[in-house]
């Protein structure tokens, strides 16, 4: 043996080599954490024998017997021996070792077996998506935004292979993510040309990249990267913030909002014509008509989409995304009929809506809404019992919704016991949902405080893109007596001296032709 050769290779680890020489890498193209490993994923090795440790793993693996194939893949990672076996060894090893652990327990220490694939230089794209996917599912989100970032680094071309709603769960909103990994993660996505479904901009990232180059005065990029944000309001919240006045005015054509409504409503048309049987696509542009008080044209479009949803036994055919969006768009046609003045119609077809089961459980969306509209037209008891139904499976921003409409109808039936539980709760909680805490203020008619809150959130920079986009002045929007009222409670609030000269100092207001969102 030469003096500079490698130690000699454990009879275990040729075993590894032959048992797993087809070993597949992984699901490289998964778009969705895979729900198991299996043999096709993992490779096996039909005939061999319980002689050693792995080509017992190999046969156990074929058989699906999982803690049997984990035992003894720890076995061979654990022994001493390990990390003087041939590197390739090593790699295939700890990747199969990853995915077996990671599906079928314990998790963590599949985690830490893809931890240690990921660094060595073997791994490639699979490895990194079930590192990602793992990191996702253990809440990891520091290893999740590293992982992202190099899968977006390496294999930008793959970049439509990731469920862009799966990544867009953790951006949508990156100051809960470390912020020194922020930048990279969108600057990776940026130039990996991400999009949502449907060729859509994700605008709101796109926005808090743009921000984010401009505190480090790189302005023509940050310009380049605003030319990508279609979305009306991301729009209207950027031009009502004076961080981004340079770039609202290097990019007039971009920043008329007018333009930018119909632009993205035309885009969004013809997104649904190329793709007839999304429902969530034809919903948007509904919602579109909404925003731009083109009411009747709203309500026409959900009509006719009902009809044909009535015509058929199977919906799920007419549209692919049917079942996941159905209650949604039941609650646009009901805002629809809000807006023409038909409400008793718009009660019923969002208490319809309230009933039907989402994708993944229960409807909570739409019940926090109905109870939020029984609210609105002066129905206090009729609002508590249909929230009454509500009892888990919502995330923190849902549940301050639905202690505001608590609130709310606690206030009108004279319940200050109640209030006065539910503004604590909403205050203790108001990190998950400002608005809804700030609204609440307004509900009760506490003024005071409902300005030191709107001052808080203008004065703090994370909040200040969502306290801007509420403060601008929008078109009036038909609505019943009871939210004239709070409407008029919020605009003195807004008038006050002392939020007026906040606003003055970070932004301003301006006045547009949509409904506010």
């Amino acid at each position: 043996m030469s003096p500079h050769a490698g130690p000699p290779v454990a009879p275990f680890a040729l075993a590894l080599l032959a048992a797993l020489s087809l070993a597949a890498c992984g699901p490289g193209h998964s778009t969705r954490p895979a729900a198991r490993a299996d043999a096709a994923t993992i490779g096996s090795a039909p005939g061999t024998t319980n002689a050693d440790p792995l080509a017992a793993a190999s046969t156990w693996v074929a058989e699906k017997n999982w803690p049997q194939a984990l035992a003894a893949l720890r076995s061979i990672i654990d022994d001493k021996t390990f990390s003087t076996l041939p590197s390739d060894v090593q790699y295939r090893a700890l990747s199969i070792a990853g995915k077996v652990a990671s599906y079928h327990g314990p998790a963590e220490l599949g985690y830490e077996y893809l931890g240690r694939t990921v660094a060595m230089p073997q791994a490639d794209y699979g490895d990194w998506s079930e590192r990602l996917q793992a990191a996702g599912r253990l809440g990891h989100k520091a290893d999740w935004m590293s992982a992202l970032t190099v899968l977006m680094q390496r294999w930008p071309e793959r970049a439509g292979n990731i469920d862009p709603d799966y990544i867009l769960q953790f951006v949508i909103d990156p100051h809960d993510l470390p912020s020194s990994a922020v930048m990279p993660l969108l600057q990776a996505l940026y130039d990996a040309h991400w999009k949502l479904q449907w060729n859509i901009e994700p605008s709101a990232t796109w926005r808090d990249l743009a921000l984010l180059l401009l505190e480090k005065d790189r302005v023509r990029e940050a310009n380049e990267v605003a030319t990508h944000i279609t979305d009306s309001y991301v729009l209207i919240a950027m031009r009502a913030d004076r961080r981004f006045d340079a770039m609202v005015a290097a990019n007039p054509a971009q920043f008329d909002i007018e333009r930018a409504a119909q632009r993205e409503f035309h885009a969004l048309q013809a997104a649904s014509d190329a793709a007839p049987q999304s429902l969530q696509l034809k919903s948007w542009v509904i919602e579109s008509l909404l925003h731009q008080q083109h009411y009747e044209a709203a309500l026409a479009a959900a009509d006719s989409i009902l009809s044909d949803i009535r015509t058929t036994n199977y919906p799920g055919k007419l549209y692919e995304d049917f079942a996941e969006t159905h209650s949604w768009f039941l609650e646009l046609r009901s805002t629809a009929l809000q807006r023409v003045g038909r409400w008793d119609e718009s009660v019923a077809q969002l208490a319809a809506a309230s009933l039907l089961s989402e994708k993944y459980g229960g409807n909570i969306d739409q019940v926090i809404n109905l109870g939020d509209l029984y609210c609105s037209l002066d129905r206090p008891h009729d609002a508590l019992s249909t929230i009454a139904s509500v009892s888990a499976g919502m995330g923190p921003f849902g549940a301050m919704q639905l202690e505001n409409v608590r609130l709310n109808a606690a206030s009108q039936l004279g319940d200050v016991k109640q209030v006065e539980r539910s503004l604590r709760y909403l205050r203790v909680h108001r990190s998950d949902a400002p608005g809804a805490y700030e609204d609440a203020l307004i509900i009760v008619n506490q003024a005071d405080r409902a300005a030191r809150e709107l001052i808080a959130e203008l004065t703090n920079p994370v909040e200040r893109q969502s306290a801007l986009l509420g403060v601008q002045d929008f078109a009036l929007t038909p609505s019943t007596p009871r939210d004239r009222a709070k409407d008029a409670r919020r605009r003195s609030v807004i008038a006050r001296a002392d939020v007026q000269a906040e606003i003055s100092k970070v932004g301003r207001i301006e006045s547009y032709l949509l409904e506010e969102e």
